[in-house]
């Protein structure tokens, strides 16, 4: 393995080429009260904060779903509350670093053993291994819903690493169900707030053309 992230490189070097490989041109700044979110028990790496700023949550190419912190008791389906009770069900009692199962109803009252930060459209759930008390030394565990078995690869790298690793294939293997972003030269990344505003603008963001849901309810 070449090296997602290089050995003596500084993380704020690594996040600076993470921006020149994947344009953050239809992100947002979550604009997120860190010490609020993080009083309440829950902690993130220094790389995911600098995400939040110049990316804020979205998708990479219509396939990986970057969370955003929870800013408040949310367990909704796909918030990163539900999503790490989902990896935390998962994830084997006898593993290192885990407590089994994390009830939802503690939230943010104590660190679970794993915290979910993506979602895949195939399944996958993308985490942090938060055994140790520094956020930044958290290396990614990816549950991987066609990896047979034993589906959990833990890689090595936190979350600037496992997105370059992945854009530049020089991860060990490739953890995702999905090769789509393996070796990926110019990954597209649109935040939830620009999809937004480009469906209400009648354009579908991944095309470009016309959304033809533009105006159709599902309501009824």
């Amino acid at each position: 393995m070449n090296g997602a992230v290089r050995p003596t490189e500084p993380a704020q070097d690594a996040f600076a080429r993470l921006l020149v490989r994947m344009s953050p041109e239809l992100g947002d700044d979550e604009e997120v009260d860190w010490r609020a979110v993080e009083a309440k028990g829950f902690r993130f790496p220094g790389d995911y904060k600098h995400f939040m700023a110049h990316y804020g949550a979205g998708m990479i190419e219509d396939t990986l779903a970057v969370l955003g912190p929870p800013v408040a008791d949310d367990v909704e389906y796909g918030s990163m509350l539900s999503e790490t009770r989902n990896a935390c069900a998962l994830w084997p009692p006898e593993a290192p670093g885990t407590a089994g199962d994390w009830p939802v109803e503690r939230q943010l009252a104590e660190r679970p053993p794993l915290i979910a930060w993506a979602v895949t459209t195939g399944g996958d759930l993308v985490c942090w291994l938060s055994k140790e008390d520094d956020p930044d030394r958290w290396p990614v565990a990816v549950w991987g819903r066609q990896e047979g078995p034993e589906h959990w690869t833990i890689v090595p790298h936190g979350m600037t690493g496992f997105l370059l690793g992945l854009f530049n294939a020089e991860l060990d293997k490739h953890p995702l169900s999905d090769s789509s972003l393996w070796d990926k030269p110019n990954p597209r990344f649109i935040s939830e707030k620009s999809e937004d505003r480009m469906r209400a603008e009648g354009i579908d963001p991944w095309t470009g053309e016309p959304d033809p849901l533009a105006g159709i309810s599902f309501d009824d």
